[in-house]
């Protein structure tokens, strides 16, 4: 696996105010990093339960229902907030 710092997804914190920070860098390391929860476990040094625990508190948090729908929702606020700053 190539690696991947987990701090350059810090500064997208601030698209996501519900999340903490670490959900937040883990969402968007599965998301723009096309990691696999295994693979950010593994990254992270940490059990792929404790990701799939903090994937699902962020699903809750920004209400939605699935993994799919979670890669999709941070997509696209990431997406606005970049053309909001472009075409402001």
């Amino acid at each position: 696996m190539a690696a991947v710092d987990p701090s350059q997804f810090s500064p997208l914190h601030k698209f996501f105010p519900e999340l903490t920070e670490l959900q937040a860098v883990h969402t968007c390391m599965l998301v723009f990093g096309h990691l696999s929860v295994a693979e950010l476990a593994e990254l992270r040094d940490i059990a792929p339960n404790t990701v799939m625990e903090s994937m699902s508190s962020a699903q809750k948090k920004l209400g939605v229902g699935s993994m799919k729908h979670l890669r999709i929702t941070v997509t696209n606020r990431v997406l606005m907030h970049i053309a909001l700053y472009i075409f402001k």
